[in-house]
């Protein structure tokens, strides 16, 4: 009689319709996943891998940046210590052009149209151009043979230094660390400001920004969203308002960004990284969407769109290289695996594409699968520190021809070794087709406070429904 009574027992199911996305900052009965990698979201709710990526262009020795405009791409790179263009067409074709110079800094290229009836834009014409800086150069925007690009004016010394531009009301919109400059009205090559005597709406424009002190520092960024040009610092935030010269400085919010890389218009969005989160804009207070990835400090950032998915190549405090990416449609974050530095993504209407140190153009969106994929679910406690029993559990999976699936399950702080996790189903699809496949388990007897589990892939699978049976309660080794 001095034995203790086993506790009761409760019968439980769980069943997992939606996988969600990444959360490393809670891993505990979120029902978001623990870990990843080449994991996507573009499936969701159901759970699929990211498309293995694909050399395009390689033979780079020293890299800079890569651009990405309607069906070409335009690479800058540094050859006999002289800074290069390489306009790479949809079918392949480069043309080369010599940018002059040795610099390795990061360019900042934008496409302005140059209107011949600026009166009239709908019944006119007008001529495309693209601008780099801080080289000041010009260069035609189709090229069909090797090419020069051009100083931006016989006097070149009145173009000011910018480091940063975009492109707004038909004017050039430019930063250096401590100012920001827009262009005469549809002529991104005079700068020619207004004067005591003379006051011209059309005319160049020029003003610092430091309105307080914590818009102190130098800028960062400049952008183009929602009908306003905005500038960033590391931790402040400008913008522009009204349509013609003078314009008028408008202090918004003390949020900058790290890395003028990082800023991207996406799904309506415009998201940065700043140094302490991701951040996304869209007229109100900046909200962090970074919160998931368990990241308190970001020292370097490069991202890049498709359109739907937010590319964010970045160093932490935690790893020196992570590759995320966030699905504007979801609003989820998934994770790939990446062992080089990204210098630029770009996309084109040919597809999504990532220049690296490595000095390889890697393609993203290749409809290949044929790589390592793992996640792992969150770690299952059901709120409470019973022990819990697994009875039975069932997975609905679609797995690919010549896909293989390995399923494994940790318990309680069990780290994955795959030389001693305990395995519950394999599976090799070496047919020729797909095939949709129900997994049932019953595995060897448990008695855990929480669990979790692992499944590690190769090749295209899908996974549907997830259902676990427990037994919940009674002594831990009963």
């Amino acid at each position: 009689m001095a034995m203790p009574l086993p506790q009761g027992v409760t019968p439980q199911k769980m069943i997992k319709t939606d996988w969600s996305g990444l959360n490393y900052r809670q891993v505990h009965d979120t029902g978001e996943l623990s870990h990843e990698s080449n994991i996507s979201t573009s499936e969701a709710p159901y759970l699929t891998p990211s498309q293995n990526r694909a050399v395009y262009k390689s033979g780079y020795i020293n890299p800079v940046c890569m651009y990405g405009f309607d069906d070409f791409l335009l690479v800058v790179y540094i050859s006999a210590n002289t800074a290069r263009l390489d306009y790479i067409t949809a079918n392949g074709t480069v043309y080369s052009g010599n940018l002059g110079g040795s610099s390795n800094a990061q360019r900042s290229i934008v496409k302005f149209n140059v209107y011949d009836t600026p009166t009239d834009p709908i019944g006119g014409n007008y001529v495309q151009k693209l601008l780099i800086f801080p080289d000041k150069k010009s260069m035609d925007f189709k090229i069909t043979a090797n090419f020069t690009p051009a100083n931006m004016s016989a006097g070149i010394s009145q173009v000011p230094d910018i480091k940063y531009a975009t492109v707004h009301l038909s004017r050039l919109f430019g930063v250096d660390d401590d100012r920001i400059y827009a262009s005469a009205f549809n002529d991104y090559a005079n700068w020619a400001l207004d004067t005591i005597d003379e006051h011209s709406a059309s005319n160049a424009w020029a003003s610092p920004a430091q309105a307080n002190t914590k818009a102190n520092g130098a800028f960062t960024a400049i952008t183009t969203f929602m009908n306003h040009v905005i500038c960033f610092k590391r931790d402040f935030m400008h913008e522009l308002y009204n349509n013609k010269n003078p314009f008028r400085i408008q202090d918004i919010f003390a949020e900058g960004t790290i890395d003028h890389r990082s800023i991207q218009d996406v799904n309506g969005r415009l998201i940065f990284v700043c140094r302490d989160g991701v951040k996304v804009y869209t007229g109100g207070n900046p909200r962090d969407i970074g919160y998931n990835l368990g990241v308190n400090s970001f020292s370097r950032a490069v991202a890049g769109t498709d359109g739907r998915r937010y590319y964010l190549f970045c160093a932490t405090e935690k790893k020196a290289r992570n590759l995320f990416v966030y699905d504007t449609l979801t609003e989820q974050w998934a994770e790939e695996s990446i062992d080089t530095d990204v210098l630029s993504f770009a996309q084109t209407s040919t597809g999504m594409y990532m220049f690296c140190t490595n000095g390889i153009i890697y393609k993203l969106d290749t409809g290949d699968y044929s790589h390592y994929w793992s996640f792992e679910t969150d770690y299952f406690m059901g709120q409470t520190v019973d022990v819990k029993h697994i009875q039975k559990i069932q997975l609905y999976a679609e797995i690919g021809a010549g896909s293989i699936i390995d399923v494994y399950l940790l318990y309680d702080d069990e780290i994955f070794d795959q030389a001693t996790a305990h395995k519950i189903y394999s599976y090799t699809n070496a047919g020729g087709a797909p095939r949709k496949i129900p997994v049932r388990v019953i595995p060897r007897q448990t008695a855990n406070y929480g669990f979790k589990l692992r499944v590690n892939g190769y090749g295209y699978s899908r996974l549907h429904n997830l259902e676990t049976f427990l037994r919940q309660g009674g002594d831990l080794y009963t």
